[in-house]
């Protein structure tokens, strides 16, 4: 038994061996096929190679000839075939030199004294300098053309190479010495004055005249060989890049300056004339002056508009010239031509216009009010305050006016006017509120079956009209309750407001207390300076807002603090404090009230009963006394009913109280002529019988 299970294990570790293999195997296989996976959109090329050298660990280095954008898309597969790939795309070589790749535009290979080159989007100068890398000899050359060109030479010689580049590069020749090539420009001067090449299909003809003019034709001719053909017997100094071609251009220059000065102009250029050598540099405002005009500084004063504000309608109408303010506000200095000048005093005849001042009366609004919310009709930049709170200053023409005072109709309007009754009552909620009974005996009549009766007190006298805005029922009930002293009114109060803005509403107490200090040598309080206060009582927010349809919305925030049982004068700390806060937003219609409820208040007192005289005798009065702890809880409940008293909203919701007030004196008519047809008929039955 024991032999089978060494033999068991055995094959158990076999098998395990295997299977360990066989799954490192697997995820051999698995991450060899898993490769590599890029996604590269209009990139950075040497961004993209950095990218792929960090994930490949391959250090590839792009030369200083790699510059561009380029894409790569790239998941899993060849890596090799995908990189000569994305090469071939954006025409660039690589050489692999070990474990370092070179990435560049341009590739030169040498066999049996035969150069191949490839070169593609690269300046001259930097095709120069790669092939003096590989050759042993030097080469020099003037100034290259800045244009990028690609070449492409299969199995040519050292010369061979050289010539085809200078040809390649424009009007260039090649001066072979001991030490290597340097590249020239190169110029053919043929019959009559006349400069052409071979390689270049424009024309240049000066020709100095008897009387001392300079006669010039120039076709498709960059303004450095011009330079060259005039400049023949005097000294020059071409300070900027003269590339730039004229493509015709005959005249006659009066001299040698005036010829030069024209051809300064149509190139862009201007000179100066020191020490006996012609300084050139580039200008480009010379081909503006060319077009518009020769420009020299001209001062234009203005009567009525500031120039700071003028200037707005010249870039628009002559384009931007230089402009410089003067201190008095109204002139101003501007580098301008004849044709400018012209268009900018015609500008100033249409818009340098004399406005009237008018004044603004404002009915209701403030001016901040109106300045802060203006109708999309008038510009504020018109308007100026006045030195009082009713009226402004209007700027403008007769017509802007007039479109004023018609938007001051519209929004001109007094402020809709709101009124809260106010009715809070203190609910002692201790014990359950007892109707006690009553009984009462009297001849019954026939309409008794239908009638109701009441008796109020107080509370026919509150500022609210308990009856109207809650019913009789609750009139009664409320009467009740402040008959048992189990419930008191707090306040009763109309308050007014404007739609809009906050009315704010507090009965408070405010108590204080001076801060003390425990002296630590004798340990008796020592009162500081410092007063605190605290307030306990009712704050009430009322924040209203009347709709187009004359419905009211109220934001109510109410708050009821109590203050706690006065312990200051034996722990010297003020008392405790307690806060209960409700907030609401309310959306109702004029005369329907809003009831305010749950700010719940609990404390503990102590009531003490005793017998009169007899409860002050020690230990034996103690049997004539009794204490009780009573757990008090009070509600503070909160009635609004708001009202429209006044503005547009209550022009609006005339009809509907006049519908209503109709209403009423049809009810109280048809009752009594109800009453008075009962009344009769009753009559009759009595004097049947």
């Amino acid at each position: 038994m024991r032999r089978a299970f060494v033999k068991f294990s055995g094959r158990m570790k076999k098998g395990l061996l295997i299977f360990v293999v066989v799954l490192a195997f697997c995820h051999a296989v698995v991450a060899q096929s898993t490769g590599f996976s890029w996604d590269f959109a209009d990139c950075e090329i040497k961004d993209i190679l950095f990218a792929v050298s960090m994930d490949t660990g391959i250090s590839i280095v792009p030369d200083d000839t790699v510059s561009g954008k380029g894409d790569l898309k790239f998941a899993g597969g060849n890596f090799d075939l995908a990189f000569e790939s994305f090469l071939r795309t954006n025409r660039l070589f690589v050489k692999r030199d070990g474990s370092i790749w070179t990435v560049s535009r341009i590739q030169v290979s040498m066999e049996n004294g035969l150069f191949s080159v490839e070169a593609y989007d690269l300046l001259p100068v930097q095709i120069i300098e790669k092939l003096s890398e590989v050759m042993d000899k030097v080469v020099t050359f003037e100034t290259l053309p800045a244009q990028r060109i690609s070449v492409c030479f299969k199995g040519v010689d050292e010369t061979v190479l050289m010539d085809c580049l200078a040809k390649r590069f424009g009007v260039y020749d090649v001066v072979q010495d001991d030490a290597g090539y340097h590249f020239v420009k190169k110029t053919d001067i043929r019959g009559n004055g006349v400069l052409r090449n071979e390689f270049f299909s424009g024309m240049v003809k000066i020709e100095m005249l008897e009387s001392g003019a300079v006669s010039v034709d120039v076709e498709d001719c960059s303004f450095s060989v011009i330079l060259n053909r005039l400049f023949e017997n005097e000294s020059y100094c071409l300070l900027s890049d003269g590339e730039s071609k004229i493509q015709r251009s005959v005249f006659v220059g009066s001299d040698f300056k005036d010829t030069l000065s024209i051809l300064c102009s149509q190139c862009g250029f201007d000179f100066v004339y020191e020490n006996g050598i012609y300084y050139i540099f580039a200008k480009p405002s010379v081909r503006e002056e060319l077009i518009s005009g020769k420009r020299t500084w001209r001062k234009f004063t203005l009567r009525f508009t500031k120039s700071q504000d003028f200037l707005t309608f010249v870039y628009k109408r002559v384009g931007k010239l230089e402009i410089l303010p003067l201190p008095d506000e109204f002139s101003f200095l501007c580098y301008a031509s004849e044709s400018e000048t012209a268009a900018i005093e015609e500008l100033m005849s249409e818009a340098d216009i004399k406005l009237s001042t008018y004044v603004v009366n404002l009915k209701y609004l403030k001016p901040s009010e109106f300045l802060e919310h203006l109708p999309p009709a008038v510009d504020r930049s018109s308007l100026f305050m006045a030195d009082d709170s009713a009226r402004l200053y209007f700027k403008g023409t007769e017509e802007a006016y007039e479109v004023l005072c018609e938007q001051l109709e519209v929004c001109d309007k007094p402020a809709v006017r709101l009124s809260y009754d106010l009715l809070i009552l203190q609910y002692d909620e201790t014990v359950q509120n007892n109707w006690t009974s009553s009984f009462g005996v009297k001849r019954l009549t026939v309409g008794d079956r239908n009638g109701v009766s009441a008796v109020l007190g107080s509370v026919m006298g509150f500022n609210l009209n308990v009856v109207t805005a809650f019913g009789l029922t609750f009139a009664a009930e409320l009467q009740g309750s402040i008959e048992e002293n189990k419930a008191r009114v707090y306040a009763d109060t109309t308050l007014h407001g404007v739609s809009g803005r906050e009315i704010h509403f507090e009965n408070t107490n405010t108590y204080r207390y001076r801060d003390n200090n425990v002296d630590p040598e004798t340990g008796k309080p020592i009162y500081s300076g410092v007063t605190r206060e605290i307030a306990s009582g009712i704050k009430l927010d009322v924040l209203g807002w009347v709709s187009g349809d004359g419905m009211i919305t109220s934001k109510v925030t109410a708050s009821v603090s109590r203050r706690g049982n006065d312990t200051s004068g034996l722990t010297g700390n003020p008392p405790p404090t307690s806060e209960k806060l409700v907030t609401t937003e309310v959306c109702s219609k004029s005369g329907e009230p809003v009831v305010l409820s749950g700010l719940v208040q609990t404390a503990e007192s102590e009531q003490q009963k005793r017998s009169p005289l007899i409860s002050k005798i020690p230990i034996i009065g103690n049997l004539f006394k009794n204490k009780n702890s009573i757990q008090e809880k009070m509600q503070m409940v909160i009635y609004l009913v708001p009202h429209i008293t006044g503005g547009e909203a209550f022009e609006d919701s005339g009809n509907g109280i006049a519908d209503l007030a109709w209403a009423k004196e049809s009810l109280w008519n048809l009752l009594a002529d109800y009453s008075e047809g009962k009344l009769s008929k009753e009559t009759g039955d009595e004097q049947k019988l």
